[in-house]
């Protein structure tokens, strides 16, 4: 039995409709590389048919059960919004969303983050190296002013990705600098300690309280960064530069199996580096309970 609750902030939630429905790059691509993503997305929706949001939403409770999650907060393949808060009604005291844009510099951008509050979601997930944007274009702070209008944070994935088609230009989080001093009202958060720019990620921790960072996925990431840094120094220097009270736990799991092993490895991790209880469990769940705004646990529930 675990002295904290455990809050997963970051999991995908993948449906038939959501696969079938993903929208095509709001950029040119060639018609080769589409196919190759479109192939995917078959070979994805095999994996997924017949299933109902119903029996989806009963695998993902089992899930959490079977590993003593208290609640997840998921990101919909493409925009889905309207799907994604019919999932989370599904179960609202453990299933909490991540809202999404197809296009986060289309002048509709931000009446559609205004309608986060209606749908219930909780945050802003954006794709920097897919939806092709430069985080501190100016075309996008509409979208961070209403953001901070809703109070609540935007998370992107910056660094290297599985995503069938992206581009790495806009991979580096240090293009967010710019929009984190301009709105610190707003919250923003790293995904995977930056996916491969984790010394960039470390910088934007100077002179600002407005940035986190989660410890989502595998982190192989490292694999492909000079010295194949170990997971516990990449945690040591997270905690380091941004402090217990700026990180954020989540696992990343999407189909399949909840990863379970990542959970496990990130606790012995934070235990291993001396955390207090406290600090552990500002990490992994603290934090989320925080940011987005969520009540106090009820005793006795998980």
């Amino acid at each position: 039995m675990r002295p904290f609750e455990v809050i997963d902030a970051h999991v995908h939630l993948v449906t038939p409709r959501m696969v079938e429905r993903a929208v095509r790059p709001n950029v040119p691509i060639r018609a080769r590389a589409l196919e190759a993503a479109a192939q995917a997305r078959r070979n994805r929706l095999q994996q997924l048919a017949g299933q109902s949001l119903e029996e989806i939403a009963a695998w993902w409770a089992q899930q959490l059960d079977a590993h003593a999650v208290a609640a997840a907060f998921f990101i919909a393949v493409g925009e889905a919004n309207e799907e994604l808060a019919e999932f989370c009604s599904l179960n609202p005291r453990r299933f909490f969303g991540w809202g999404s844009l197809a296009d986060p510099l289309h002048p509709d951008a931000p009446r559609i983050v205004a309608r986060f509050r209606e749908w219930g979601l909780r945050g802003l997930k954006l794709y920097p190296p897919t939806q092709r944007f430069h985080a501190s274009d100016r075309a996008v702070f509409p979208v961070y002013e209403k953001v901070a209008e809703l109070e609540i944070p935007v998370l992107f994935h910056f660094g290297i990705t599985v995503a069938p088609l992206y581009d790495l230009t806009y991979a580096n989080p240090l293009s967010l600098s710019a929009a984190v001093k301009q709105f610190p009202e707003v919250t923003f958060g790293i995904a995977h300690f930056g996916a491969g720019f984790l010394r960039e990620t470390l910088f934007l921790a100077y002179h600002t309280d407005n940035v986190f960072v989660d410890t989502s996925g595998t982190n192989n990431w490292r694999e492909y960064t000079p010295g194949n840094p170990s997971l516990e120094s990449v945690f040591a220097d997270a905690l380091r530069a941004f402090g217990p009270h700026r990180v954020v736990f989540g696992t990343d799991t999407a189909v399949g199996p909840y990863r379970g092993a990542i959970l496990e490895e990130q606790l012995q991790i934070l235990e291993r580096l001396g955390l207090s209880e406290e600090e552990r469990a500002l990490v992994m769940s603290g934090n989320a309970r925080r940011l987005f705004r969520l009540e106090a646990p009820v005793a006795g529930e998980p």
